[in-house]
Formats: structure tokens, sequence, C-alpha cells
């Protein structure tokens, strides 16, 4: 499980995640042991926390190509090294919840180095919705 190899790692983002480029490290802290989310807390200011999730939990068929810059400044050797994440923005109904697929958030497990990243010319939403099936049916 990824939780147990990554939870005691301080995670450099290196000032990449939009809107908190003042932060740099982060933990990740499991909510719950049955739960796909996640708090992305930060080690600077602990006011601020993301709410996050695999986005492959939502959207299996949701894909992306690393960049070689990205892939260099991670020091990714294989692919089992990347854990990928997007952040939750919480509605008041949290089934009206979004998930922003053109930002992933993109961890080496391995080195605790991570960033977040804009997939150019994306066909992904900003605010994706977090549980799409219900979405439908409303």
């Amino acid at each position: 499980m990824i939780y147990n190899i990554i939870k005691d790692v301080k995670i450099d983002f290196s000032s990449s995640i939009v809107g908190f480029e003042h932060l740099k490290y982060f933990k990740v802290e499991q909510i719950d042991a049955s739960s796909p989310f996640w708090m992305l807390q930060s080690e600077e200011d602990a006011g601020i926390g993301f709410v996050v999730v695999s986005p492959f939990e939502v959207y299996p068929d949701y894909e992306f190509k690393l960049s070689d810059e990205i892939i260099e400044v991670l020091r990714i050797e294989q692919p089992e090294q990347v854990a990928v994440y997007t952040i939750v923005t919480m509605k008041s109904k949290f089934t009206h919840s979004t998930i922003n697929l053109v930002a992933p958030i993109v961890i080496n497990i391995s080195t605790g180095m991570a960033r977040q990243f804009i997939l150019n010319h994306s066909n992904y939403p900003v605010n994706a919705p977090l549980f799409p099936l219900q979405s439908e049916g409303e």
C-alpha cells in the first residue's frame, strides 16, 4: 500500500501547488483506512491542507503522459515509483464536490519529490464531478 511507504516522508513540492507557491513541504495523512481520500497537509502551515484522491479511483480511463522534464525533476526511474493524486474541491453538498483533472499531483514515492503540473491542451475539466455517475443521474 502506497500510504505505508510515504506516510513518514516529507513531500517536497518545491513551491509547485498552484495558489500555494509559498509552501514547499507537505505530508500525506490517511483520513480513514477504508476511504480513497487522503489529506495532503502542509508542514509549514498547519492551517493548510488539501483533500486528495487518486483520479483513477474516480475516472479509471484517466491518462496523461509525464513530460521528460517532470520525469527528470522527480527522478522517476520506474512507473512503480509514481503516485498520482488530484485535489478535491469540497462543496456544501459533498456529492457535488469536484476534482481537478487538469492539474494532477505527481509524487515519486521513493524520493518524496513531487510536483503539481498543468496538462496543457487537455480535454479534461478543471472541475470534474467527484461522483460522475451520480452527476449523470441528477
